[in-house]
């Protein structure tokens, strides 16, 4: 019954799906007029290929066994893939949270550095490996002196590929919360934290499918494919959705984050100053138009509405608050709210009404956001708060 079971979802659910996922990514339309989401259409293309190469892995897979191919070449051609998968995933999520990402230079050569040790592992395997070596003794290469050389040494590779894409990765999530930070007051940072999950949870199945290639089982075959079931089609409906997501925070992704540097030739178009004293005047008047205009009581506040009211450029008023203050957007917009916030609470405000009803007053666009906010500059949450 565990083999009748493991068969058919080998053989026909997960390639079936992953076909259909393929054609789907490549086809569904996206609105070629959109400028903002060139970086998508490139995103969605590499995906496609990812599921289409998946697709003949598996194919290649099933032939292998129906073949009797030698176990220790299954195994290589599994890990290599599995390479194939990192990089082709790799290159998708993180266009999606860095449309300036993707660049055919990049592409290339993420591309050469994975195929060239990839194929020189193959190669030496087929020219020194055991069963075909002339060489023998301490002439054999010491990891070609068993059968499972070639898989040993993809094996390496991959784990450092997977090494560095995790690091690659990280970088440009965390410079992507820091750009979100710098122009939102909210947490939309957080609609595009399942890009985030998708890649970590993909790095976690990388791992599974390495320790797979290397201990096959019938249990751990069938646990495995209905992981990747699971896994790859909530992963292609958020995919497709992403079109949808992007235009929520496409300000904050393609808008100039560069820093600001200040020409003393230019300082009266590009900046306030030469010095601080510039971004110091600006800040006044920044602080200002906060707490009489009461800005902050706007739950989707942007820092381009803030530089608009201020009549300054954007690059200014970030500028101003990063010198004078050290501290992002996002922060310096929720420490008014928090003040706000405390002095309704000594009022007696939650007396009368619910915590919803204080975040909404304080500026916040949510229960959630109001108390991660709250207790992360008091150190209280706010029922405790006194």
């Amino acid at each position: 019954m565990l083999t009748h079971l493991t068969d058919i979802l080998t053989c026909y659910v997960l390639p079936g799906l992953i076909l259909a996922f393929g054609l789907c990514f490549l086809f569904v339309h996206v609105p070629q007029d959109e400028a903002g989401l060139r970086g998508y259409r490139m995103a969605r293309r590499m995906m496609s290929y990812a599921y289409l190469a998946f697709f003949v892995a598996l194919v290649v897979e099933a032939m292998g066994v129906r073949l009797n191919v030698p176990p220790a070449q299954q195994q290589m051609m599994m890990v290599a893939m599995g390479i194939v998968q990192a990089f082709l995933f790799t290159m998708a999520l993180t266009t999606l949270i860095d449309v300036q990402f993707f660049t055919w230079q990049r592409f290339g050569r993420e591309l050469s550095l994975i195929l060239l040790p990839t194929a020189l592992a193959f190669a030496m395997y087929h020219l020194f490996g055991p069963s075909k070596s002339p060489l023998k003794g301490d002439f054999l290469p010491f990891f070609f002196k068993e059968e499972s050389g070639g898989v040993f040494l993809l094996t390496v590779f991959y784990a450092g590929i997977l090494a560095r894409y995790v690091v690659l990765f990280h970088r440009r999530y965390t410079d992507y919360k820091r750009r979100m930070a710098g122009y939102f007051s909210g947490d939309e940072w957080e609609r595009l934290r399942w890009v985030r999950r998708s890649f970590y949870t993909a790095f976690s199945i990388g791992l599974l499918a390495l320790l797979y290639a290397l201990h096959p089982s019938l249990l751990t075959n069938l646990l495995f494919t209905l992981v990747l079931v699971v896994y790859y089609t909530v992963f292609c409906l958020r995919f497709v959705n992403y079109a949808f997501t992007f235009h929520q925070i496409e300000p904050a992704i393609t808008i100039d984050h560069s820093p600001l540097t200040v020409d003393p030739l230019a300082a009266s178009q590009d900046a306030p100053s030469d010095d601080n004293d510039g971004w110091s005047e600006l800040m006044s008047r920044l602080t200002s138009l906060m707490t009489e205009q009461q800005l902050f009581t706007k739950p989707d506040l942007t820092i381009e509405e803030v530089a608009m009211q201020a009549g300054e450029s954007y690059r200014n008023v970030s500028a101003a608050i990063n010198t004078c203050m050290g501290i992002s957007f996002r922060t310096w917009v929720n420490t008014y709210r928090i003040e706000r916030a405390k002095r309704l609470i000594a009022e007696g405000y939650l007396q009368d009404h619910v915590m919803d009803a204080l975040a909404q007053a304080s500026g916040f666009a949510g229960r959630v956001s109001f108390y991660r906010a709250f207790k992360k500059h008091t150190g209280h949450s706010p029922t405790d708060f006194s």
